[in-house]
């Protein structure tokens, strides 16, 4: 599945009906929303559930959180409840010392993965594919970037989509050739030229992405 990053932000503001009307406006645009960007590890227990609740009514199946020992030991409780999914994002964890992806994920059969795969192989210059190919079952989205490895030059930074080193059509590819239900997420985290905006920029990805899978 290729799929743009849809964030949705604050709705856990909204009162319950106001919620309902939100999820159905969106429904009739056409518009699919997998995951929502609560990260409500630090909530109180009522919010937390709530916070499921919500993102359930828009029709995703999780909420996602920056993934940690608390986090991942928490949210998945609620994940069994409601029957969806904690999942998980990374930033550079995978780079340091003794992180591993497999001690969170054992705290429950609900906790997945967002997996950032940009700043996975611009922390450790591992190719993403080995992880995906070995966890693939608990992966519910790739963050897709493109970006220098760990060894790059510069090391570690965001580009223009087909300038970095981030091995993009090889996860595509694979997972395509597997037929694995993950999403990808196209973020756009290099700089916008001048002469350009956020959606075109997006456009461009999107198309970067449809000629690879072709």
């Amino acid at each position: 599945m290729l799929q743009t990053k849809l964030s949705v932000i604050g709705v856990y503001r909204f009162r319950w009906i106001n919620t309902k009307r939100y999820g159905n406006c969106i429904k009739n645009a056409g518009v699919n929303i997998h995951i929502v960007k609560f990260a409500p590890a630090n909530w109180s227990d009522e919010e937390i559930d709530y916070a499921f609740k919500a993102a359930k009514v828009l029709g995703a199946g999780g909420i996602t959180n920056e993934i940690g020992e608390e986090a991942c030991q928490r949210l998945g409780k609620f994940a069994e409840i409601h029957d969806m999914y904690a999942i998980f994002h990374n930033h550079g964890q995978p780079g340091e010392s003794g992180f591993s992806f497999d001690k969170f994920l054992a705290y429950s059969p609900k906790n997945m993965l967002n997996f950032d795969a940009g700043h996975y192989f611009g922390a450790t210059g591992n190719h993403p594919n080995e992880l995906i190919e070995r966890l693939h079952a608990r992966i519910f989205s790739i963050h897709t970037k493109d970006k220098t490895g760990k060894n790059g030059t510069p090391p570690n930074t965001n580009m223009p989509w087909g300038k970095g080193d981030t091995p993009i059509a090889d996860m595509l590819k694979l997972v395509q050739k597997n037929k694995w239900p993950i999403y990808f997420d196209i973020e756009l985290e290099y700089e916008v030229p001048e002469n350009s905006d956020a959606q075109k920029e997006v456009i461009k990805c999107v198309e970067y992405c449809k000629k690879i899978l072709v």
